[in-house]
Order: C-alpha cells, then structure tokens, then sequence
C-alpha cells in the first residue's frame, strides 16, 4: 500500500511538473505571437485553440459526473477569471516591448502568495511556518535570478508600464485556483478545466467583436510565425497544462500546489539559456537552487 501511495504521488508531481514546463515556456511564446498579432486577437486564438480541443475530449471521454446546472454560474466565474481576465491582462503587459518575459514571469510568480492567502480565508488550510518560509525563500530566490540577470537579457527585469498590467493576471491566477478546488470534489479535473474554458473563450468574444477589423487583420497576416506560436499555446500550456494543474489543486493543498510556479519562472530562465543563448550567471544558479529548495519545502507535506 505504502508502495502505491509513494507511486501516485510521484506521478502526481510529476503530471504537475509537466504543466510548470509548458507555463514556463508560454511567456515566450507569448512574446512571439505578439510580434505578429494584437493581444485580444492573442486570447482568444488560445482559448479557442484550448476549447476545440476539449470539445473533442468530452465527446471521446464521455464524463459519468454531469454538470450541475447550480454550478453553472460558479464555473462561469472560474471561467472568466481563469481564462478571460488572467490571459487578456497578462497578454496586454506583455504587449509593451519594455517589458520582458523575465519580468512578466517574475509578477506572476507572486501568484503562490496570493493563492496562500486565499487558500486561509477562502479553503480555510493551516499554512505552516515551514510551508511559509519555503514560498518566501523561493520568491527572493527568483528576485535574486531575475533582477541581477544580465544586461539585455530576455529575463531581466525591467519596471514597465506592461508589468504594472500583469499584477492583476497574477491575483486572477490565484483566485481561480481557490475558486475551482471545492468544485473538484465533485468533478473531474479536465472535465471541470472544459467548461471553464468554453465560458472564458465566449467572455472574449465582445472584446473581439470591439477589437473587429484588427482582427481579421491579424488572421490574415500573422503568417506561419504567429501560428506556430499560438498553437503551441493553446495545445500545451492552455489545454494540457490547466486540465493537470486542476488535477493537482483536486489531489494537493492549494498553497503546497501553488509553490509549483516559482518553478514556471526558473525554467523559463533555463530555456532562455538554451533557446536563445542567454548567459549562465552566478545569480541565476544561486536563485535556482534557491527556488528548488524553497518549492520542495513548501509543498512536502503534500505527500
């Protein structure tokens, strides 16, 4: 028995590992896409993207537990915050060319404290000084990869106009947490993460019909540059790595699983190493390991 619950929560972990990889990547992306595209055309290409494809699981998976019509207007709300609110701010911070995807990664990574909060008031978990320390020890450590990164780095950070607009997107990511965990004790975590998504992709739809002729101007230009990104974004980070996280949030505590995004930061720095050649720097191996150590604190007495 001891054997199968050592074996669940490796694959537990590592499911969650898998959405931090593709979220850490999605703020590169992000930035190519917008090279070629406007920031609502962005959000709602993804959310689309992300929707198709859960139309496609639900038909193929055919889910015992149907949707209670009570639940509607909480999953709504789930929807509007997780997908329309948190995608469009954090898209639109994005937009600015000061702001980097360092920067960016490094507002979001305030998420975890948001979610610990919320996770007090609103799910009424006993955070531990321990688990607090952790989520505090890998926040500095980020601050210490991030804000002595090198000059021109894609992951500096710089204090923009843009980051100022990803501050919300950063409180939406920990609200819709706290929001969805009740709800996944009575449903699955994909089957939840669809109709989610469907209400965030029609909440998008009036800042299209505003957005209007922009964009059908972006999908008639936005080339095979803006595509690969954009799908790369609705298949990876939108439609797998959400469906995992809520499979995470049904499994773990909300703050142990919130302490997972400082890692969203740190291999977003890695990538940048090795996509785009970025310099290894003493600040970004000492932020790392401070990262990893104060994520596996935070969150090991989830096991």
């Amino acid at each position: 028995m001891a054997g199968r619950v050592r074996h669940e929560s490796a694959a537990l972990h590592g499911s969650l590992l898998i959405a931090i990889v593709f979220w850490g990547l999605a703020f590169t992306a992000i930035k190519l896409a917008l090279a070629h595209m406007s920031w609502i055309t962005l959000t709602f290409l993804r959310l689309a993207i992300a929707s198709g494809l859960y139309v496609v699981y639900l038909a193929a998976m055919k889910p015992k537990t149907r949707i209670e019509r009570r639940d509607f207007p909480k999953i709504a709300l789930i929807g509007f915050v997780a997908f329309t609110a948190y995608h469009l701010f954090l898209n639109l911070g994005e937009m600015d060319p000061n702001t980097t995807a360092g920067t960016s990664a490094l507002v979001i990574a305030s998420a975890p404290a948001f979610l610990t909060v919320l996770a007090v008031l609103m799910l009424k978990e006993k955070v531990t000084s321990v688990r607090a320390i952790g989520i505090a020890f890998a926040f500095v450590g980020l601050a210490v990869m991030l804000l002595l990164s090198s000059p021109g780095s894609e992951y500096r950070v710089t204090f923009t106009v843009g980051a100022a607009l990803v501050i919300p997107a950063a409180f939406f990511a920990a609200l819709y947490s706290a929001l969805a965990k009740p709800l996944l004790s009575k449903y699955q975590p994909f089957q939840l993460t669809a109709y989610a998504m469907f209400f965030g992709t029609i909440f998008t739809l009036p800042f299209v019909a505003v957005n209007g002729g922009q964009t059908m101007s972006d999908l008639g230009t936005m080339g095979i540059g803006g595509a690969l990104p954009v799908l790369f974004l609705g298949l990876l980070p939108t439609f797998l790595s959400y469906g995992l996280w809520f499979r995470a949030l049904q499994k773990m505590e909300a703050s142990a699983a919130g302490a997972y995004v400082y890692l969203s930061t740190l291999l977003a720095v890695i990538a940048g190493i090795i996509i785009l050649g970025e310099t290894v720097t003493v600040p970004a191996i000492i932020g790392g390991a401070m990262v990893i150590g104060g994520v596996y604190v935070a969150q090991r007495r989830s096991r």
